[in-house]
């Protein structure tokens, strides 16, 4: 049976851009009689409230957003990732690293240092050869190593969607480009001892997700979440990514820039047919 899910963060009210994923991934779940699935992702403890999380679920009953099962939370998972953290440890895969974002800067400005990408800040490996405590420090997967482990240098997954460059069907990552791209990523912080990578990894493999339906932006992070799971043994699920809602300029809406709320929307007397429209007209 296909399974999908819908996970928001509750850092802020639901804007149309969330509405538009919820109706994209319940109209999947609903074609193939599968099942849907509400998790709220929220490991940031200095963002996240009860009050952002109650208001999720009266915009998703206002919208007709319907979940199979009780609603998981990551903040009550912790030991869980804390368990998969330590299988990593176990394998010799991780270390822990004690950089300041200052302490990557000044690495990154010497000479023959990976610069900054389109994408992220690669991290150049300072701490790598420390031999650092776990303890207290954040948590990098160390990409060489992991590479060694899996004697590969290629995975696959398959994509239903598309990427922003309109990817589909089955995509084959470089495990070389990948360490080229985005380094030893973090996968553990040190405030909470996770990170999206990790959580999300084991929720979607825990939860039996077989479809991660999303927006293309986190189309060329899918290959560190690739990774992952076959370090830990997980089954890959099909990728569905699809367009982002823009405003009108052509930027992503987001809560930290404001973007109009479907509270806001509601409460304006705008009803639910008048969202479905306006998702159409700002789809891109």
């Amino acid at each position: 049976m296909l399974i999908s899910r819908f996970a928001p963060s509750p850092t802020g009210l639901l804007h149309l851009g969330h509405a538009y994923s919820a109706f994209l991934t319940q109209n999947l779940v609903e074609n193939n009689s599968g099942s849907l699935l509400l998790r709220i992702e929220d490991i940031d403890k200095t963002r996240c409230t009860s009050d952002f999380e109650k208001q999720i679920y009266r915009d998703l009953k206002w919208l007709g957003i319907h979940w199979n099962d009780t609603p998981i939370r990551q903040s009550d998972r912790l030991s869980c990732y804390s368990y998969y953290l330590k299988k990593l440890a176990k394998k010799g895969l991780t270390y822990g690293c004690d950089c300041t974002r200052s302490d990557i800067k000044r690495a990154l400005s010497a000479p023959n240092t990976p610069r900054k990408n389109s994408n992220t800040t690669v991290y150049p490996g300072t701490c790598r050869e420390k031999n650092l405590s776990l303890d207290n420090q954040n948590i990098r997967l160390n990409i060489v190593k992991s590479i060694a482990y899996l004697k590969k240098n290629t995975l696959n997954f398959c994509e239903e969607g598309t990427g922003p460059n309109g990817e589909s069907g089955t995509q084959v990552v470089s495990l070389d480009s990948l360490a080229k791209n985005y380094g030893d990523f973090i996968i553990a912080r040190r405030d909470i001892n996770t990170s999206y990578h990790l959580s999300v990894t084991v929720d979607d493999a825990c939860q039996k997700i077989t479809h991660v339906s999303r927006g293309n932006d986190l189309f060329y992070i899918t290959p560190m979440h690739i990774l992952l799971q076959k370090l830990l043994d997980f089954n890959t699920p099909k990728y569905v990514h699809h367009p982002l809602i823009t405003d009108g300029h052509g930027h992503k809406l987001s809560k930290s820039k404001g973007s109009e709320s479907i509270l806001n929307f509601r409460e304006s007397g705008k009803d639910l047919e008048t969202i479905k429209s306006m998702l159409v007209c700002n789809s891109n």
